[in-house]
């Protein structure tokens, strides 16, 4: 799958319209189609999601990434200390470690994954199956 206006912009179902120049889209459609394009890859994307600052982020922010730390998830880490809107990973197992952890280690904190031209609970199987998948 290549990532096109096609991809993107579906053709109108409303008979009124005469031309098909516009559509709305919102970020995860965007997300979605791309993680289709990677999808033989099996590259995973995380949307982390950041509440405004108060103690109660900055104590989870940081829970959260000392834990990751010691899972070994140093780069997750840095990078969500950082507050990094979108992390990509190039494999799964890493991918699905870091999703579980960030559920749950932090309660200020949400995260949506896309994986495979899938979000949510579609996502989350596919990377569950490939994360575990034998050798």
């Amino acid at each position: 799958m290549r990532l096109t206006p096609e991809t993107l912009l579906p053709a109108s179902t409303d008979t009124n319209v005469t031309d098909d120049v516009v559509t709305a889209i919102r970020h995860q459609d965007i997300v979605t189609a791309w993680s289709g394009t990677m999808a033989e890859q099996r590259v995973a994307v995380l949307h982390m999601l950041y509440p405004r600052t108060d103690a109660r982020t900055h104590r989870s922010l940081d829970a959260l990434v000392n834990a990751l730390h010691v899972h070994g998830l140093h780069q997750v880490a840095e990078l969500i200390e950082q507050e990094a809107h979108y992390l990509v990973f190039k494999d799964p197992v890493k991918a699905w470690k870091a999703l579980n952890e960030i559920r749950h280690d932090s309660l200020a904190i949400g995260v949506h994954l896309y994986y495979k031209g899938f979000s949510g609970n579609e996502a989350e199987v596919a990377l569950d199956r490939d994360a575990h998948r034998k050798a």
